[in-house]
């Protein structure tokens, strides 16, 4: 069991305006999250003392951030990275105040993903292709140059040898769009999605039709951890780490090599023991879904449904309020929101704190929840929330 269970705790969670066109940088959407995620905690932005992002050369700095915000912090980090970069992120910061070199930590992601760099389009180019994948060169000319094409072959792939179906993949859209319309601040909160309609829209790419690619959007999120004892003196109620695996990787880089098993089967084995937990103890979970199959798989990985039996799972509406896996229940980046899994983390936490209680959105009686982060098939990471 992991030996730091309860010792740290998430105290604040917060967003900016989430839009197509946000009209301002992604510092100013920063600065939003940020104070909400400080007024949520009920901290001053001086109790703060490092900050930390994660990005895809589209966001501020860390200590732009902290700047503006008042604050001269004693640590700054900004990675390079996109999906599972949070929990990556959550790890480092449990570490920090571990050793002493922090007391609370800020996380934010902050991007203009709508109307500036575009991860589906629009800011690619094919030199940062060329070195945003590993080997490039070797699946480029054949046709895999975007991430929507070379999700397609693995899911295709993926589903082949787990007798999935279209149908299947619409299970997840339509559930998460389902929690969407509960959901006013999500993007598609509003338009709901029907099974009839899904499997009438045509293919993007293989097998993946609009629907089954998350959503573009300028927007910020920001996370603060702190310690268990501070978290006594936060308003806000804490949702303790009861266990996180910060990030796993392929056994090779060049992954599509083996497509047999990916990074999360490691997570997989690892989070419930590192927990203490399995996962039938599960209440609630944020799947990463960057494309609706990214979710089966992930179900498989975490041994929430055996491969034979993923079909089945999602068909019988357990991703669903009332299913025995309630999922990305804010509409998750399929209908919520796209910050590279950002929104999901806040999500689960006031889930998790019960703040919808009294409403058709609150998962009843939740206490464990698992959050998932998918670099892709080649890294991930997973952490087990309590409160």
């Amino acid at each position: 069991m992991w030996d730091l269970s309860g010792k740290y705790a998430i105290v604040g969670v917060g967003e900016s305006e989430r839009s197509k066109n946000s009209g301002t940088t992604p510092l100013h959407l920063a600065l939003q999250a940020a104070r909400n995620a400080i007024e949520d905690a009920g901290l001053n932005a001086k109790d703060i003392d490092a900050f930390m992002s994660y990005s895809e050369h589209d966001s501020c700095t860390s200590h732009q951030l902290a700047t503006y915000l008042g604050v001269r912090p004693r640590y700054v980090k900004d990675i390079m990275g996109g999906g599972s970069s949070t929990e990556l992120l959550i790890a480092d910061a449990v570490s920090l105040i571990e050793s002493g070199q922090a007391t609370a930590v800020l996380i934010f992601r902050s991007m203009n993903g709508r109307s500036g760099v575009r991860m589906g389009g629009g800011g690619w180019s094919t030199d940062l292709l060329q070195s945003a994948i590993e080997g490039g060169s070797f699946i480029i000319p054949y046709g895999m140059a975007s991430p929507s094409q070379w999700f397609g072959m693995f899911a295709t792939r993926h589903m082949y040898e787990a007798n999935l179906t279209q149908e299947h993949l619409g299970h997840v859209c339509v559930s998460f769009y389902e929690h969407a319309q509960r959901n006013p601040k999500a993007m598609l909160h509003g338009k709901p999605l029907s099974m009839e309609h899904y499997l009438k829209t045509s293919h993007l790419s293989y097998p993946f039709t609009k629907h089954d690619f998350c959503l573009e959007t300028d927007e910020a999120n920001a996370i603060i951890v702190t310690s268990a004892e501070r978290a006594k003196d936060c308003k806000s109620r804490p949702v303790f780490i009861k266990g996180i695996v910060a990030r796993e990787a392929h056994p090779h880089a060049h992954y599509w090599s083996d497509l047999s098993q990916v990074a999360a089967d490691y997570v997989g084995e690892r989070i419930y023991e590192n927990a203490g937990i399995q996962p039938e103890d599960l209440d609630v979970a944020s799947i990463y879904d960057c494309y609706s199959w990214v979710v089966l798989r992930q179900l498989e990985a975490y041994k929430i449904a055996s491969r034979e039996g993923l079909g089945d799972f999602v068909a019988q509406g357990n991703l669903k309020m009332g299913g025995k896996l309630p999922s990305n229940t804010a509409g998750g980046m399929l209908s919520e929101g796209y910050t590279h899994g950002m929104n999901n983390v806040l999500e689960i936490t006031r889930q998790l704190r019960h703040e919808y209680k009294g409403t058709e959105r609150q998962v009843e009686g939740c206490e464990l929840g698992l959050c998932t982060g998918w670099l892709g098939p080649d890294a991930a990471g997973a952490m087990i929330l309590n409160n």
